[in-house]
């Protein structure tokens, strides 16, 4: 190639009329400049430091430009296909985060037989439910916890370990019991005002508004009362603790209002008094089986501080 050549090609890049043959020829020949090797004897030094100057002005630039525009509009195209994706993804996150809220559907358990009623929750955890007694559960667990709710009555859960996904029930009080594995049983009332939990197996953690978390071991159990804004803790062997579940009623050492919830729970009929139900100390074991006059009949020979006696009217209970 002679100089003339060179200087057509030259010209032909500046105006973007170079064929891709033509422009790899100029890279060739520059590469050529570069080692001092192959170049035709017909050049001088002067003359290839000149050409070789003016190659690396004009085409360098044009490439650096070539290069800056081809960026340019691959941005151009690329970069709202990346913002779109962006906010698409995360409307369907928000989307899905409002569609569980919205479309979470809960199933309302209530036994209204004369026996316990068993229930598999979603993650094929066990709930024995008393009678009289009401819960409620999504349809599945897909949210961080597992929740539960106690609306009223007794419960006892035994429970599928997940420790990412902790076990919760809520009762109607607002009394939250947390688990990861392990079987325990709530009960509660609001009629009477009275929640409590006691634990079979494991370990849970129980927290009622505007108290401290207290947990529980195996036969331990809490009691929460109205106005009394620090819940009783005592102990309760597992024989007595189960009872309940195997048809049998066991109550050691009761109050009044202890006491009357297990009718509440055992019969479904909340009695009236105007005695003081924090009094008493009553121990009484019976089948679950056993009629309620039977029963307090029985109650009623054996009570003492304070002495009590029942009415009943129209399934109306009293008690004075």
């Amino acid at each position: 190639m002679d100089k003339g050549t060179l200087s057509l090609l030259l010209k032909k890049f500046r105006q973007g009329t170079c064929t891709p043959e033509e422009q790899q020829l100029l890279y060739k020949w520059l590469d050529a400049l570069e080692q001092d090797d192959t170049s035709p004897a017909s050049l001088s030094a002067a003359e290839r430091q000149t050409i070789k100057q003016e190659m690396q002005q004009q085409i360098f630039p044009v490439a650096k430009n070539n290069t800056r525009l081809l960026l340019m509009r691959v941005a151009a195209v690329v970069l709202p296909l990346v913002i779109a994706s962006y906010f698409i993804l995360h409307y369907k996150e928000d989307s899905r985060s409002k569609q569980y809220v919205a479309d979470k559907t809960w199933h309302t358990v209530h036994n209204t037989g004369n026996h316990l009623q068993k229930v598999i929750l979603p993650d094929h955890s066990i709930v024995l439910l008393g009678r009289y007694s009401t819960i409620q559960f999504p349809e599945h667990f897909s949210g961080p916890e597992r929740p539960v709710k106690i609306l009223e009555g007794k419960a006892f859960f035994e429970t599928v370990t997940d420790t990412r996904h902790p076990f919760i029930v809520e009762d109607a009080s607002g009394i939250r019991t947390t688990v990861l594995g392990t079987s325990f049983t709530v009960e509660t009332s609001r009629t009477l005002r009275i929640s409590r939990v006691a634990v079979a197996t494991g370990k849970v953690k129980v927290q009622g508004v505007g108290t401290k978390p207290t947990v529980l071991l195996p036969a331990q159990r809490l009691t929460f009362r109205e106005n009394n804004t620090t819940p009783r803790q005592d102990s309760i062997s597992t024989d007595d603790l189960m009872a309940w579940t195997k048809e049998e009623i066991v109550l050691r050492n009761a109050t009044l209002q202890e006491l009357l919830l297990t009718i509440k729970n055992q019969y479904g009929i909340t009695a009236t008094t105007s005695l003081n139900v924090n009094q008493g100390n009553y121990t009484i074991r019976f089948p679950a089986t056993m009629a309620l006059p039977e029963v307090l009949d029985i109650i009623q020979k054996i009570s003492y501080k304070p002495k009590i006696h029942f009415t009943m009217q129209k399934d109306q209970l009293s008690i004075y």
